[in-house]
């Protein structure tokens, strides 16, 4: 009988249990229908530090002077002075080539420009000469033709007179026509005699022909002796300009960078066709860059550049924008045009060499000790205004309109007289966050679930709903299976006893 009271408790026991259980999930299952769910965003801290916009770009380190010496001679090099490394000055006797053979050949040169200066002249003098002797001639031609030019006046003017007379007469009947008419023919002759002579203002000159016969008694070669001349003495100062380059001298101060020759050979015969010698002025560094166009706007003639290298091992060297080039080039392999750019070093160079690649990291504009947020927190208006959406404490979205200042690839300084270090801003903000929309973070939810493992570190109850509403089903069938077997017992108990009771 005790045993059948036993389980008869343990029976009211269960169902209370499940009725609590049951009522658990119900009150969670309506609390839930009531209460407005946060949306789970990512916040960024609003900071205060320095930020700067800056471009780099890499590029080999050169001298700002620089000077690669070839030789055009095929002569052997005699003496090679210097080595890499060695400074020079302007002028100085780098390499001297063999010259005797050169020099002999000036000696023939000048020989044959001698002899044919001496033959044009004694041709030019023979010329002369004969130029003065057909002149002098022709004078003595031109005063012989004046007498007989005057003479020839004077006869046809007698011709005249006589013909004046006879026609007089013919008019008179005293002379016949055939008289008129024979010494009109010896007046015509007499005419043609005078009119036979080149005269100007009654003075015989000479006829174009006999200018020409002067001018044929020239010698007709003076021309081509004189080409010939001008031939030989370009030969010789070329020659003389071969000596002067037979001693290899330096364009610049500098440093020998590159020493491509050797001793024995000849000078246009270069390790690799590479120049004989390259001097650089390396006590003074640049480098060219390509800054691309969408970039050249904000570079300016005098920016500071920060320089970096591996050699460097940490440390830098100041720079400046030294030059922008007028023009852009094409850029290898895109459509992208760039724009030479040469920063200068004015750091000290010690520890530089040039050749090298180094980084050049040009100051656009910087601002210090300033509120900085990350570009993911900024959210364009539609009235083009820029706003941030801020987590205050009661974990709602405040719209906080700002306005920026220096950006760079990743931040961005901001003003507003309602942002303070260590605001919560949300990260990507999406168009459904409006003011006082309920938001939590990863964090916070973090935080609570650690919250209420310490609170509840069984977390039997305080699953989810659905744990909850599967332990309970589990526990129905648990209970009804524990019932039928209690029952069962019961009744097997109560058949033993049935006798015992019959008994009593």
């Amino acid at each position: 009988m005790k045993q059948k009271i036993t389980a008869h408790k343990k029976g009211i026991a269960i169902a209370i249990v499940i009725c609590l259980i049951a009522g658990i999930v119900y009150y969670k299952k309506s609390n839930t229908n009531h209460t407005e769910m946060p949306t789970i965003v990512n916040t960024a801290s609003v900071l205060k530090g320095d930020i700067k916009e800056s471009i780099s770009l890499r590029a080999a380190l050169e001298g700002t002077e620089s000077a690669e010496i070839v030789s055009r001679l095929h002569y052997e090099v005699l003496q090679l002075n210097v080595k890499e490394g060695d400074r020079v000055k302007r002028g100085q006797v780098l390499a001297v080539l063999e010259s005797d053979t050169l020099k002999e050949e000036i000696k023939r040169a000048e020989d044959q420009l001698a002899l044919a200066k001496v033959e044009s002249s004694e041709a030019s003098s023979r010329s002369a000469q004969n130029v003065e002797l057909a002149k002098a001639q022709l004078e003595d031609k031109l005063k012989d033709q004046q007498t007989a030019y005057e003479k020839a006046v004077l006869d046809r003017d007698e011709i005249k007179r006589k013909y004046d007379n006879i026609k007089t007469l013919v008019d008179a009947g005293i002379e016949t026509e055939e008289a008129l008419k024979e010494i009109q023919n010896t007046y015509d002759a007499a005419q043609q005699a005078v009119d036979s002579y080149t005269v100007e203002d009654g003075k015989v000159v000479a006829t174009a022909a006999d200018l020409k016969s002067i001018e044929n008694s020239a010698d007709n070669s003076a021309g081509s002796r004189a080409k010939n001349i001008a031939m030989l003495q370009t030969e010789l100062n070329n020659k003389r300009k071969d000596l002067e380059e037979c001693q290899i001298v330096s364009p610049i101060d500098g440093t020998i960078t590159r020493v491509n020759i050797k001793l024995g050979r000849f000078a246009d015969d270069t390790d690799d066709d590479k120049p004989m010698f390259v001097v650089e002025n390396i006590d003074q560094l640049e480098m060219d860059i390509l800054v691309s166009e969408y970039d050249i706007g904000k570079i300016e003639i005098g920016q500071t550049a920060t320089i970096t290298a591996d050699i460097l091992k940490g440390e830098t060297v100041e720079g400046i924008v030294d030059r922008i080039s007028p023009t852009g080039e094409e850029k290898a392999g895109s459509t992208e045009r760039v724009i030479p750019t040469t920063v200068r070093i004015t750091g000290d160079t010690k520890g530089l060499i040039a050749g090298i690649n180094a980084k050049a990291e040009i100051l656009i504009s910087q601002s210090n000790d300033t509120l900085i947020l990350p570009l993911e927190c900024l959210q364009q208006n539609e009235d083009g205004t820029i706003s941030v959406l801020r987590v205050n404490s009661e974990n709602k979205i405040e719209v906080i309109p700002i306005t920026t200042g220096v950006e760079n690839d990743l931040n961005v300084e901001v003003f507003s007289d309602m942002l303070q270090e260590g605001d919560n801003i949300v990260v990507t903000p999406t168009p459904d966050l409006v003011e006082g929309t309920l938001v939590t973070t990863p964090e916070m939810m973090q935080q609570m679930d650690t919250k209420a493992d310490v609170e509840n570190p069984q977390g039997n109850i305080e699953s989810t709903d659905e744990n909850t509403e599967n332990d309970t089903e589990n526990n129905q069938e648990q209970n009804t299976q524990d019932d039928t077997e209690n029952n069962e017992q019961d009744n097997a108990e109560n058949a033993d006893n049935t006798p015992s009771d019959s008994i009593e």
